[in-house]
């Protein structure tokens, strides 16, 4: 079998979780918690490892349903942290909701013989299995998403790059903000895995704002440099047999160098 015919579907997907990811991305950058995104992630992993526990099926609706469920608890907390006086402050919750909640799952997750494999699966990811229905549903999924990030655009701008306002941010506007990442991360973990998705969300993101400072150049080129590494990751991984998930994110890694040498290239050239 052809090589585009089994990777086709991942890459579909993947580039699904770049375009949304990095618009994400580039506002966790500029609210500066880099780790909400792990956090989410790794509890969307935990409501996944509950379901597991009661019977259900990891990758099934139900567990998806308990994924989104704890997620969307998180997500209403998260709202709030820019009521809690200092940035430190904010990042140890939620350093403490991630360690705490990757705990609890493998607590869970050690009641079952099957556990620890689900857990490395959570950790990983399956995305080269990945079904055109499954990937039919989070197009449908992260297009509404995109079509309310569109009709609130100058709100959710506002909460993440007006960071000098006298006006009082709206928790309604922030809850809908972080309800959208529940919405990104829970149907994103159960197919790619949380390293996956926390790489989606930071790497390619950061990468463009090295060289960008305008912020649909940086999406631009956040989509590009994204893009660019999944197509290596997947033929790597599928050319030298490794896992997909730890392929592509390692390749992403290399991203923030390649960007950080443009950068000196650029100014070098220019001076």
């Amino acid at each position: 079998m052809d090589a585009w015919v089994i990777l086709l579907p991942a890459f579909v997907m993947s580039a699904l979780m770049i375009l949304t990811h990095t618009y994400l991305g580039l506002h966790v950058l500029a609210r500066g918690i880099i780790f909400v995104d792990l956090a989410l992630a790794q509890v969307a992993a935990l409501g996944i490892s509950v379901a597991f526990l009661m019977g259900q099926e990891a990758h099934g609706t139900v567990a998806q349903l308990y994924a989104f469920g704890a997620t969307l608890i998180a997500a209403f907390a998260f709202a709030g942290l820019r009521r809690v006086p200092g940035k430190t402050a904010r990042e140890v919750i939620i350093g403490i909701t991630y360690v705490v909640a990757t705990a609890l799952s493998i607590v869970i997750l050690s009641r079952s013989a099957q556990g620890m494999e689900e857990l490395k699966a959570l950790f990983n990811g399956n995305i080269l299995w990945i079904r055109w229905s499954e990937i039919g549903v989070v197009a449908i999924a992260y297009g509404a998403l995109a079509v309310l990030h569109l009709l609130g655009r100058n709100h959710f701008h506002a909460l993440s790059f007006d960071v000098g306002s006298q006006e009082s941010p709206s928790f309604f506007w922030e809850f809908l903000f972080f309800a959208s990442f529940a919405v990104v991360i829970t149907l994103a973990v159960n197919v790619a895995g949380v390293l996956l998705v926390f790489a989606f969300l930071i790497i390619p993101a950061f990468s463009a704002s090295l060289l960008a400072t305008r912020f649909i150049s940086r999406l631009a080129l956040g989509w590009l440099f994204g893009l660019f590494g999944t197509t290596a990751g997947l033929w790597l991984s599928f050319n030298a047999d490794l896992p997909v998930g730890a392929a592509v994110v390692s390749v992403l890694g290399v991203l923030p160098l390649l960007a950080a040498a443009l950068k000196f290239g650029f100014s070098r050239a220019g001076g």
